[in-house]
């Protein structure tokens, strides 16, 4: 290990949506800690999207694209969805064949994502299904999920602990859904510090590949 007094010393101030705040954030930034332990982290969890330049922050996570002429948009990796409901409520009804279907369900909807594109054999599917609840916390989606309370398109990496031990479903596994893309955002600096530089390193060299076919 690096002599601690060579080590970067300072604050970070990261934002992140409450979800990826909840389901990644923790085990990331134990280990950027653990091989950093004199940088400290600030973390704000919200689903809005904060003045990177006039909150000070140092780093933002989010979903989707971004632009801003001081700020500089690095691509992280892409988010897979998925379909996912309670066996409870699926047995409560006819199955689900295809996406139009759900035009009859009790689907629930993340506020930012009111349309779920479906492709097979390139041919895209667009649905706004009537929301029986509209959110924009994934947590609360989850758990109505897993409760019964409808049918809900999640980032993988939040639900397949659920899938693997039965609580949840993946429907219409033979249908695409098009991943959304998780973006880094900083300021533009000529002069970062050398705990930013630190961050951009462990970011450059950590697997996000989870997140992309799911865990």
């Amino acid at each position: 290990m690096t002599n601690l007094k060579e080590q970067p010393v300072g604050t970070l101030k990261i934002t992140c949506p409450e979800v990826t705040a909840t389901y990644f954030m923790p085990t990331f930034l134990h280990g950027f800690t653990t091989q950093f332990p004199r940088i400290a982290v600030e973390l704000i969890a919200t689903n809005r999207h904060l003045d990177v330049i006039r909150e000070r922050v140092d780093f933002a996570s989010r979903v989707g694209t971004t632009t801003g002429q001081d700020l500089i948009v690095r691509r992280v990796s892409s988010i897979k969805r998925v379909l996912v409901a309670a066996p409870a409520y699926l047995a409560a009804g006819s199955p689900l064949q295809e996406p139009t279907d759900l035009l009859d369900r009790r689907c629930l909807v993340h506020d930012a994502q009111p349309e779920w594109v479906f492709s097979s054999d390139d041919t895209p599917i667009v649905l706004r299904p009537p929301p029986a609840a509209t959110s924009d916390s994934m947590g609360f989606l989850l758990q109505s999920c897993i409760a019964g309370g409808g049918v809900a398109l999640l980032p993988a990496y939040v639900c397949q602990p659920s899938v693997a031990v039965g609580r949840l479903v993946e429907l219409l596994p033979g249908w695409e859904i098009p991943p959304y893309e998780m973006m880094l955002i900083f300021p533009n600096l000529k002069n970062q510090s050398k705990a930013q530089a630190a961050f951009r390193d462990y970011v450059n060299t950590f697997d996000f590949s989870a997140f992309a076919v799911g865990r």
